[in-house]
This record gives C-alpha cells, sequence and structure tokens, in this order.
C-alpha cells in the first residue's frame, strides 16, 4: 500500500489589512503623516523540511530598477507563526538593512503616482542562517529565494493623491451685483 503525503501550501494573513486592500495609515510612514507600525502578520503550513524563515516587504510598484525593500528579516525560528502589530522578533532573527534603513519602514509612495503594491512574503528556507558581506536589498532577496523550499504573500496598497488646488485668488472673478 503506498501512502501519498499531501504538502500543505503556505498561507500569510493579517488582521489588519485584507489581501489587494489599502493599508491603514497607522502603517504608513511618519514622513507621509502615518505612525510606521508594522501590520500584524500570521503563517500558517511552514514546510516540516524548513531550517529558517524569512520575511520580505517589497515594493515593486517603486521607481527603481528592482523597486523598494521596506523591511527585511532574515533568521526567523521555523517554530514561530506569526508577528503582532508593531512587534518585533528576538535573535536569532534579526532585520537587515533595507533600502530604508533597518526596521520596518512603512509606506510613502510618490504623489500622484497610483497605488503602490506592498508584498509581505514569508518564506521558508533550507538554510539556518543567511550570511552575505555588505549585500543590499535584492542581494538579500535572491539569497532567500535561492534557499526557499515554499512562501506566501499578501499585499497591502497605499496612494497619496494630490491635494486639491485651490483657485488662485488672482484669477477668481470678483462677484459683481446687480
Amino acid at each position: 500500500m503506498s501512502v501519498t503525503h499531501s504538502a500543505r501550501a503556505m498561507e500569510i494573513s493579517s488582521a489588519t489589512f485584507k489581501n489587494n486592500q489599502f493599508l491603514k495609515m497607522d502603517q504608513a510612514n511618519m514622513a507621509c503623516g502615518g505612525k510606521n507600525i508594522s501590520p500584524d502578520l500570521k503563517w500558517t503550513g511552514v514546510p516540516p523540511a524548513a531550517k529558517s524563515l524569512a520575511l520580505v516587504m517589497h515594493d515593486p510598484d517603486a521607481p527603481r530598477p528592482h523597486g523598494f525593500y521596506h523591511w527585511i528579516i532574515v533568521d526567523i525560528p521555523t517554530r514561530a507563526t506569526g508577528l503582532p502589530e508593531g512587534g518585533k522578533f528576538l535573535p536569532p532573527a534579526g532585520e537587515v538593512v533595507a533600502d530604508a534603513g533597518e526596521g520596518y519602514a512603512g509606506p510613502c509612495p510618490p504623489v500622484g503616482g497610483g497605488a503602490h503594491h506592498y508584498n509581505f512574503t514569508i518564506y521558508a528556507m533550507d538554510v539556518e542562517s543567511i550570511n552575505l558581506t555588505n549585500p543590499d536589498s535584492y542581494e538579500i532577496e535572491q539569497a532567500i529565494k535561492s534557499h526557499s523550499i515554499g512562501s506566501a504573500t499578501i499585499t497591502g496598497l497605499s496612494e497619496r493623491k494630490p491635494l486639491p488646488q485651490s483657485p488662485d485668488p488672482q484669477k477668481a472673478k470678483p462677484e459683481t451685483k446687480k
């Protein structure tokens, strides 16, 4: 008799936002009027062979060759099942320097650039640690992907619309009385 083992796919979710919906202002960068609080994230289905996890927050819509990396955490223990809103992991997990620096950097897309997609991806990896010397964010994600044995993504949106133009007082016609 043969037994077939079905692998459960990894899933990631958030109570803070729903997939492909707008993030709350609390999650936005302070430079854009937010509080720069990371959303809560929960994941399931980590493959038993995983030795560590990594979390990447990436904006592929940013006007840069590889988009913009807002947050990267590596060496997350496989027993972790999520991160509370505004939470941090304890060592051995560590935040690496992403495009906006170390730690969570909330959305702050360019004004008038349309909605940007913020992909929060949890990766299950076949190594306990990612060790690179002076990598940029893109190289870190490529290293993570090269060791990935499973992943799941949830996408939040953010947009900054131009402020309405106030009428030019010098061009306004004065009211006339009849």
